[in-house]
């Protein structure tokens, strides 16, 4: 399996669910779309209209029992750690709706028109190197359904690059016309489990049938490899579902509703950002707290006004436009470090969560526009001693994390490989990922001045 996967870039398991298993998860997924609570319901003609119609997780935390036959189900859970060659975490749980009718629309539909692959830096869904689709179609993938076809091989087109000592550039290959691409039908079943790399070019076919095309497409990636843009947030009551052997899965969570589930506003589910940023000489900025304390740069943390519900863990942009009002520190990327959450400090009556990134200047740091009194560049030996001394808030984690970042670690020790995230207004400038697209390159980590990512090498 391991051989075939890193070979063509996808493996199909055949008959993994049952048939009951399958309609055990689908049932309350059908149900959502059919009385439209789901994600895109604003956002076009309803189900069951033609349309590609979406949801996220929100069904997990009326039917948390679904995730037993989903992304805890054991064989799915031991073919992903098995294919990763390590422990995993749940990124993506996402529903997909294509009604008779879907897709004919996309004039003109040509073979690969549709073509792409979902590694994207700005999305906390998309935005690390290591990671796959599980997918579980609840019907089959017929040609008159619509099949989901893949590209063996193209996985390997985009390139990991190696890390500056901190973060890796990926060099993402553009995908090509739809001539030059070649795409083939997997032929999956009712009760098969498709695996896919997530840089594997994949395309949806239209739905030419008189019957719904639904099935649940889930992302995982690797405990190694961590959302450069920071973890998606599920319900708690998932969470709390699983059993011991899988709370890893699902490891940030929120009980107050506010996770990654957009309705008609954004739902805020991080309130607080922090940020180690560091210069080229290992110095890292810390602020005036008190008379005598210091502490790291931290900012009021909301989604982009842009951010769509792939995108509602994105905090990016509010962080990096804190950073220049507050501070004058043009910061172009992060790169997410760590978690904070309490239930006992409440927020609006709810829960609190705060975001840790970690970014590197390409030089010696420019003075501040804050009076230079209120503001250090310290060594790891003098944030040591600042901490023995008491005077670094959250000295302990900060040490921590600052270990973590500079040795390229986890929270407990093991080597991770950090990619570059961005705030989804970035969105626009990145054009490497659906086909038809100018030939070249993009190498996702370069900037220029004003922090724009750079266009693709021809």
């Amino acid at each position: 399996m391991k051989e075939e996967f890193e070979k063509n870039g996808y493996y199909v398991l055949r008959g993994v669910l049952s048939e009951a298993e399958v309609d055990q998860l689908a049932t309350p997924i059908r149900a959502a779309f059919a009385r439209g609570d789901y994600d895109t319901f604003h956002k076009g003609p309803a189900y069951p209209a033609p349309g590609i119609h979406s949801m996220g997780p929100r069904v997990l935390e009326d039917h948390p029992e679904i995730a037993d036959v989903s992304l805890a189900h054991p064989a799915i859970m031991e073919a992903i750690e098995e294919l990763f060659g390590e422990p995993a975490t749940l990124a993506q749980y996402w529903s997909i709706m294509r009604p008779p009718g879907a897709g004919l629309s996309d004039k003109p539909f040509l073979k690969g028109s549709g073509a792409h692959y979902d590694y994207k830096p700005w999305r906390c869904v998309g935005s690390y190197v290591k990671w796959m689709f599980a997918v579980i179609p609840f019907i089959d993938y017929t040609e008159t359904a619509g099949p989901l076809t893949v590209s063996p091989g193209s996985h390997q087109k985009s390139t990991l690059m190696p890390s500056d000592g901190r973060v890796h550039q990926v060099e993402a290959a553009q995908v090509p016309k739809p001539t030059e691409i070649e795409l083939i039908d997997p032929s999956l079943k009712k009760g098969d489990v498709v695996f896919m790399d997530g840089f594997l070019w994949h395309e949806p076919r239209p739905n030419y049938g008189n019957s719904d095309r639904c099935g649940l497409y889930m992302k995982f990636h690797a405990k190694s490899s961590p959302p450069a843009c920071g973890p998606t947030i599920y319900p708690t009551a998932v969470h709390e579902h699983l059993s011991e052997s899988a709370k890893h899965l699902v490891p940030y969570h929120r009980n107050d509703g506010r996770y990654a589930a957009i309705e008609e506003k954004p739902v805020n589910c991080i309130e607080e950002g922090q940020v180690l940023v560091e210069d080229i000489e290992g110095k890292i900025l810390l602020l005036r707290h008190g008379a005598n304390g210091l502490r790291l740069p931290k900012f009021d943390a909301a989604e982009d006004t842009t951010a769509g519900i792939l995108d509602a863990c994105n905090v990016m942009g509010s962080i990096m436009q804190g950073a220049e009002e507050q501070l004058g520190l043009k910061l172009p990327w992060l790169s997410w470090l760590a978690d904070l959450s309490s239930n006992a400090k409440e927020v609006d009556g709810g829960e609190w969560r705060c975001r840790v990134y970690g970014h590197r200047l390409k030089d010696v740091a420019s003075p501040l526009t804050q009076p230079s009194d209120q503001y250090a560049w310290m060594t790891a030996d003098q944030l040591e001693e600042a901490h023995l001394a008491g005077q670094l808030m959250d000295g302990a984690d900060i040490l921590k994390w600052l270990q973590m970042w500079q040795n390229e670690e986890d929270e407990d020790g093991r080597r991770v490989t950090r990619s570059f995230g961005v705030p989804t207004t970035h969105v626009a400038y990145f054009k490497y990922n659906g086909n038809g697209n100018p030939d070249g390159t993009y190498i996702v980590g370069r900037f220029d001045e004003d922090g724009v990512p750079l266009p693709a090498d021809p």
